[in-house]
């Protein structure tokens, strides 16, 4: 089975985008990609959804518990 998009030889990576919630940052799971734009990846989530969390996302809400 072949990705409709290398078919197409359009522009995009098959890992997954990581949108830190500090809103700083990005990071992809696929070695080498190297351009972090939502358009190419068709998959995206937030830090705090990654299996095991993410640090950023500690400091996060505990800056939220101190502004409560």
């Amino acid at each position: 089975m072949e990705c409709a998009f290398c078919a197409g030889g359009l522009d995009h990576c098959h890992g997954t985008l990581v949108v830190h919630v500090d809103g700083g940052f990005s990071e992809c799971s696929e070695d080498g990609c190297v351009d972090l734009d939502f358009l190419r990846h068709t998959l995206t989530i937030d830090c705090f959804d990654v299996d095991g969390g993410c640090s950023c996302a500690e400091v996060s809400a505990q800056l939220l518990l101190r502004a409560s």
